[in-house]
């Protein structure tokens, strides 16, 4: 009987219905994601999103990569480029050749050289109520005009 049991596959354990909050998320380089994204635990991000994304942990935004949209993690390491209403629960960090521009909450922030930060910059413990204001009227979403610039005659 007891070699039976040992033959017996092993019981796996049911998975549990909410991932713990130090799981690693990862979209890929190449991938291309539009719409809003949850995420529970922490997002390393190569490829492209185009939407909000909103990450209980920290956001590693890898070069190449970009978010279009409303940001909202507890710590965003910038080494790629994003755009929109930008909110860092504890830090942002914005490495040498990372693009950041639009409405910026965060109560630190680092900047190396060769960083583009772009924007309504508030930096402080807490977020006013017009800095949020001023990030709903923000137009930098607005889609690109089509027709060419107007072209000047000598």
């Amino acid at each position: 009987m007891a070699a039976d049991k040992a033959r017996e596959p092993a019981q796996a354990a049911p998975p549990s219905a909410k991932a713990p909050s130090s799981q690693a998320n990862v979209i890929a380089a190449g991938c291309r994601v539009i719409g809003n994204l949850t995420i529970s635990g922490s997002l390393r991000l190569g490829g492209e999103v185009v939407g909000d994304v909103h990450c209980d942990g920290a956001l590693i935004v890898e070069t190449g990569a970009s978010i279009k949209g409303r940001t909202r993690a507890g710590d965003i390491l910038v080494m790629g480029s994003l755009i929109g209403e930008i909110v860092a629960v504890r830090k942002i960090d914005v490495m040498t050749g990372a693009r950041v521009e639009g409405s910026i909450f965060a109560p630190s922030m680092k900047v190396e050289g060769n960083a583009c930060v772009d924007g309504d910059l508030l930096i402080s413990p807490e977020r006013s109520p017009a800095h949020a204001e001023r990030a709903k009227t923000l137009s930098i979403l607005a889609p690109a005009r089509s027709e060419p610039p107007a072209s000047t005659a000598v």
